[in-house]
């Protein structure tokens, strides 16, 4: 995509400083999101800002300025569609998820330009000078249960799986207790586990078996399942808040956002969305600072 004069010079928006290699991640992103936007017009496929991008795209018409990755939401029909297709569409991408790889521990898709830092010619052309791995992260959303009792239920299953799940992560388990465990849950979901493969990687494919369990003519609400379950009543939305999109200003392009953006966003961040508030993310910022570290570490340098 054409950048606007300038646009990858460092500068303050908010009273926050965004360094030059800042703004070429954030045209580095936009190209994965003109990419993923491409695939997802081909295919009829619905896509909607969220999180920090939801809240940048609305206050700010672009990033957060203090912000470093992108997020988009798909519907799980959407999202199944997707990850299928884009596998073998998107050339030069890799689709990242419990299904593609083994160490993946979470329950949604990263799609991100490679695995391995570049300074290939065409690559940095295409990614506006931007050598590190870069992407966008796909949220699928599930529908919720029809009535609040059955709800409880379905959630208290799933954070039996979770729990599990997290105590294999941890590493701080008796081997006998995990087995015993797995057996209890085989027979609870009538599932059968190979235990010549990764248990943990099992169990997630089932939690997100059990996210999908309800459909939309089941129900009228949707959520980001893993964080329902928490549980945060707030992450359950009307499903008529993502029965469309609207395209809205994004620095040099536009998003699609949820048409009930305006109630996502006060359930997510409160009344009061539209005041700036320079707060960290769930990782360390800027996100390339650790890839930085990794790359020249290999090279023996220190920084």
């Amino acid at each position: 995509m054409q950048l606007p004069k300038g646009f990858l010079e460092g500068e303050i928006r908010e009273g926050f400083y965004v360094e030059s290699m800042m703004k070429r991640v954030w045209a580095a992103q936009i190209e994965v999101l003109h990419d993923v936007d491409y695939i997802c017009r081909k295919h009829n496929i619905q896509y909607f800002a969220d999180w920090g991008t939801l809240l940048g795209a609305v206050r700010h018409k672009g990033f957060i300025p203090w912000d470093d990755d992108m997020d988009i939401t798909m519907k799980r029909p959407d999202y199944i569609k997707f990850c299928e297709i884009a596998s073998h569409e998107m050339k030069g991408y890799d689709i990242v998820n419990i299904h593609t790889d083994l160490g993946w521990d979470m329950l949604i898709t990263r799609i991100v330009n490679g695995k391995v830092i570049s300074y290939n010619i065409d690559r940095m052309e295409k990614y506006h000078g931007c050598p590190w791995v870069i992407g966008l992260d796909i949220f699928p959303l599930d529908y919720v249960a029809p009535t609040d009792e059955e709800d409880e239920y379905h959630c208290q299953l799933q954070r039996i799986v979770e729990v599990f799940a997290n105590t294999l992560e941890s590493g701080e388990h008796d081997e006998e207790k995990i087995r015993e465990t797995a057996l209890k849950i085989e027979e609870m979901f009538n599932v059968k586990f190979d235990y010549e493969k990764p248990l943990s990687t099992q169990l997630l494919k089932l939690a997100e078996r059990l996210s999908m369990m309800y459909t939309e003519e089941e129900s009228d609400k949707l959520a980001l399942m893993p964080d329902h379950i928490g549980p945060r009543p707030l992450d359950v939305y009307p499903k008529e808040y993502y029965s469309d999109t609207i395209d809205v200003p994004f620095e040099y392009t536009t998003i699609p956002v949820p048409v009930g953006y305006d109630a996502i966003l006060r359930q997510k961040y409160g009344d009061d969305y539209m005041q700036p508030r320079i707060g960290g993310g769930s990782h360390q910022y800027p996100f390339y600072m650790k890839q930085k570290r990794e790359y020249y570490g290999q090279l023996g340098i220190k920084i």
